[in-house]
């Protein structure tokens, strides 16, 4: 049985892992706003570049479908960070005064509402755990599409060269 020290602690660090997470989703949330910042910018110089090949003939039509590739994943990526940045319903650390108050009624009951505080607490940050998790795997995949962006546009060209030299 918990004595009322270790009651204490156990809140303490309930709250800090909380505090924790909402870190994490903060800065899961800065991350997907650089990358969108800068997907979105490369996909409009990539997407005009491919425009410009394919409709002013003035390159290789292979340059024009090579950048054209690259921006629908790039596109895709900016896609993965509107997701990670989609609004999640988050539970902030803190109560709010109307709990405080119900627990000053308790009186000298404490480890009953030490026991109410933490199971509130368990629904809390199941629900940020999922913000969060759901956060990550859709940042993951926009890191995922920028890496690959090059790698495939790269392999578009060189599908293209090795028929138009075959077939030219």
């Amino acid at each position: 049985m918990f004595d009322s020290d270790d009651w204490k602690l156990a809140i303490e660090d309930t709250r800090f892992r909380q505090n924790a997470i909402v870190a994490l989703i903060h800065s899961s949330n800065n991350q997907a706003l650089g990358l969108l910042r800068l997907f979105s910018v490369i996909a409009l110089a990539t997407a005009t570049g491919a425009v410009t090949s394919l409709a002013a003939g003035e390159f290789s039509p292979t340059v024009g479908w090579e950048l054209a590739s690259l921006t629908l994943v790039l596109v895709w990526s900016s896609w993965q960070c509107f997701r990670a940045l989609e609004v999640g319903d988050i539970d902030l650390p803190g109560r709010d005064a109307e709990f405080w108050l119900r627990a000053a009624d308790a009186g000298d009951d404490r480890p009953a509402f030490s026991r109410h505080y933490l199971e509130g607490f368990r629904e809390r940050y199941r629900t940020n755990r999922r913000v969060s998790e759901r956060q990550a795997r859709a940042l993951r995949r926009a890191k995922l599409g920028g890496i690959i962006a090059p790698l495939i546009g790269i392999a578009v060209g060189l599908i293209l060269a090795f028929f138009q030299i075959n077939y030219a």
